[in-house]
């Protein structure tokens, strides 16, 4: 019997080739959206889940207690690793992990800037689970001047040699030993590096050992691994108090965050490049089950609508003595041979443009994984399961019929000219989730037009900058007279950070003026003369740094709008400043301008002059012959610095990596938009065709009496437009209260206005239209003689 039922599963199939080809790619294209979404959710979920101490590792928080501006920092002092070990038998490792600057690394002729080299101490491969393949784990770290290197880079210095013992020079100033080579990192790993030397080198050759023990220099991070008895509960209260202990002018407190909560779960300033955020694994999971349901709903809607086409064929078998247990069996086993071919085609789809989707996400997943036995296994499940639903209606409901009643084709299952409850359910159902698709994508699409075109408060345009190492800093000047020679290059300045995202802070800093009690947390950047006009900030009261004022490099200070009104001051311009004892006066107040992303509100900020701390230079280059003043600029700067690499960057592209999570997430949930709308589109186009061949003879009738193809096709178009108005109703306040979540999390915000929801509702009213008309009027111009003949 199971040989005859798959027999005739596959002849139905050859047999009526449209809705089945409607029905196995509509659902085979559901299935692919999904398994890719929960291919990049498998990824963020997995996290750092390969370190083998996973559930003992923390790494510690600074959590600052100022009255200004409350909150927490991942960035930490040079002391605190040793300290915490030392003073906490539960801590069993500690390590420093991070390197200050650029590492210029050379071998032979091969030199290249590697922003991937850090630092940190020898307890680091103790603590984490980075593979070798050459070397000794245990020893990698120990002496000062060595490096531990991954495979890649291994091949991009020494090829095909073997890199043990092989000697690099970094920065022009000292050597190191390649000690180790380790597999190359994860990409789903919070702690990335290229190259890894110990920490005590940083110390000594860049430090020359002077913040080894300062407790103010927070710009590390701080990782510990608790022993196996320890827990949470034994350390981490006694450890909260260290920062004050230490320094008593300190009023921070140390915070233990689980490893494995790292990337989704952070919520802290100065955190790791590229962290997650739980929201939007939530997001992409009910994405990809909207997307799935959207072609599940499709799936049953055809499968029950198609059933009752094959009633006579019910009343016969039971004639001839089929039990019901029997016909249940073969329809169930019809719909899962369905789903599992849909399936098939769907891993197909999945294979072919997986490139293309971690193009987009900016990942690199991948079917082949072991660890995907996982999701192979749901998806086997999915598709029995969407058998099984899409079954039942026939297996249960046609299998209980008299023979008598089902061979005279009495109807069974709805009024004449409409649709069955069910079928409505599920039609508005699936609208509903398409519509809230559209709006969401159209809030995120306006949100991220709201920052690309928001007034930053300066001028990013046509700005080059060049990160400096430390060797290159005292030629600073050299290279900008030289620039400015260019006819080509408007303005040349410099300064600490990109203006794009300052999160430099002196601390509290003093002023003419100060109430007692008023403490302000301010931001600050060193820059240099014209980095005002260079970015074009306007002024609000004073003037910018000039050279005509000498001692403008000295004692001078300007602060922003924000800045004057939390220190209270009505006319700040030449009133007393100053912060790490540096006394000044204000000179000039700028206007506000967003120096950090749009997540976050406009901060006080502070510009003073200060050139040992400049690591960017920045060029403004006149519009229309960029390539020629880059190439100018090239010559330029191997002449001042032939042992240095030329790397640019444009400002823009640094502005645009602040919302790259926001991007992606905007493309992404547009293709699976547009794919969720075509699936339901394919799904309607399938079920007014199979209502306008039940209506055939009664469409001739009609128009032999005289009906308009107009009134035709209204006559089968009106109830898909009444449903689709009822999923408007249902789908607006769901998608409002999502998507005003979602903004909460940017400071500057666009509105969500009323157009967006007449719009997703028109849209999806036309589309419904237009799907649903092309079958109406191939019924309505149809030759009723032919209509009638029908049957």
């Amino acid at each position: 019997m199971f040989k005859n039922y798959l027999k005739l599963a596959f002849r139905n199939i050859v047999r009526h080739k449209g809705y089945s080809f409607i029905n196995i790619a509509g659902l085979a294209v559901g299935m692919a959206c999904c398994i890719l979404i929960l291919l990049w959710v498998q990824d963020e979920l997995g996290y750092d889940r390969f370190h083998k101490n996973l559930d003992n590792l923390y790494r510690v928080i600074r959590e600052e207690h100022d009255t200004a501006e409350k909150g927490k920092s991942a960035l930490t002092p040079p002391p605190l690793a040793n300290a915490l070990k030392q003073e906490f038998p539960g801590i069993t490792h500690a390590t420093r992990f991070g390197a200050w600057g650029r590492w210029l690394v050379k071998y032979g002729e091969k030199k290249f800037y590697e922003p991937g080299y850090e630092c940190a101490d020898p307890d680091f491969f103790a603590m984490f689970s980075f593979p070798f393949v050459r070397g000794n784990p245990k020893e990698a770290l120990t002496d000062m001047y060595s490096v531990v290197i991954t495979e890649e880079i291994a091949g991009k210095y020494f090829g095909n040699e073997d890199p043990l013992g092989k000697t690099l020079n970094i920065n022009k100033q000292f050597d190191v030993k390649v000690t180790g080579v380790v597999k190359n990192i994860p990409g789903n790993s919070s702690l990335k590096f290229d190259l890894i030397s110990p920490f005590k080198m940083q110390l000594k050759e860049i430090f020359a050992e002077k913040i080894d023990n300062n407790w103010g220099f927070n710009s590390f991070n701080t990782y510990v691994m608790l022993n196996n008895e320890g827990s949470m509960g034994e350390p981490a209260p006694k450890a909260a108090g260290i920062f004050k202990k230490h320094n008593k002018e300190d009023n921070e407190k140390a915070i233990f965050q689980p490893l494995k909560e790292i990337h989704l779960y952070s919520n802290v300033k100065h955190d790791i490049k590229g962290v997650g955020d739980i929201k939007y694994v939530t997001i992409f999971s009910l994405l990809a089950l909207f997307v799935l349901v959207i072609a599940c709903i499709n799936f049953m809607n055809l499968t029950t609508a198609r059933s009752a086409k094959r009633a006579k064929e019910v009343g016969l078998r039971k004639v001839v003595g089929a039990r019901r247990s029997q016909l249940i069996k073969q329809f169930f086993g019809e719909s899962i041979i369905l789903t599992f071919l849909a399936l098939l085609f769907a891993l197909i789809l999945v294979e072919l443009f997986l490139p293309a989707f971690n193009n987009l996400s900016g990942k690199n997943l991948s079917l082949e994984s072991s660890s995907n036995m996982v999701i192979y296994l749901g998806f086997i499940g999915i598709a029995i399961l969407t058998g099984v639903l899409s079954g039942s209606y026939p297996a249960l409901l046609l299998s209980s019929f008299r023979p008598v009643r089902v061979l005279k084709g009495v109807p069974h299952e709805r009024k004449k000219g409409r649709l069955p409850l069910l079928r409505r359910v599920l039609v508005v159902t699936q609208f509903a989730l398409s519509i809230g698709l559209v709006i969401g994508t159209a809030v995120i699409y306006k949100q991220l037009h709201f920052i690309r075109n928001k007034d930053l408060g300066y001028n990013k345009e046509h700005i080059v900058y060049i990160r400096m190492s430390e060797n290159v800093i005292p030629k600073y000047y050299s290279i900008k007279k030289e620039f400015l020679r260019n006819s080509d290059v408007f303005n040349v300045t410099a300064s600490l950070a990109l203006p794009t995202n300052i999160g430099n802070s002196p601390g509290s800093p003093e002023w003419e003026g100060k109430k007692p009690g008023n403490k302000m947390q301010i931001k600050a950047d060193f820059v240099d003369y014209d980095y005002i006009e260079t970015f074009k900030i306007k002024m609000a009261q004073g003037r910018s740094f000039s050279r005509k004022f000498p001692t403008d490099a000295k004692t001078a200070y300007i602060v922003n709008e924000e800045a004057v009104r939390r220190m209270g001051l009505e006319s700040p311009v030449g009133k007393g400043f100053s912060f790490w004892n540096r006394k000044g006066n204000i000179i000039g107040v700028m206007k506000d301008f967003h120096f950090r992303p749009l997540h976050k509100e406009i901060q006080p900020i502070v510009f003073k002059i200060f050139p040992d701390w400049f690591r960017h230079i920045y060029i403004r280059i006149k519009p229309g012959n960029v390539h020629a003043a880059l190439d100018s600029l090239k010559k330029t700067w191997y002449k001042l610095n032939p042992d240095y690499p030329f790397e640019y960057h444009f400002l823009d592209d640094a502005f645009d990596n602040l919302y790259r999570a926001e991007e992606r997430m905007g493309t992404l949930t547009n293709y699976f938009t547009f794919l969720g709308i075509f699936i339901a589109c394919m799904g309607l186009f399938g079920l007014v065709s199979f209502m306008a061949e039940q209506r055939t003879k009664e469409i001739g009738v009609r128009k032999v009496l005289g009906a308009s193809v107009p009134g035709i096709i209204l006559l089968l178009s009106k109830e898909f437009t009444r449903l689709v108005l009822v999923a408007n109703i249902i789908s607006w306040p769901i998608a409002y209260y999502t998507m005003n979540r979602w903004l909460q999390n940017f400071a500057y915000r666009t509105g969500i206005g009323l157009w967006l929801f007449v719009f997703s509702a028109g849209l999806a009213l036309v589309i419904a239209l237009l799907t649903v008309s092309y079958q109406s009027i191939k019924a309505a111009v149809a030759n009723p003689v032919e209509a009638l003949r029908y049957e």
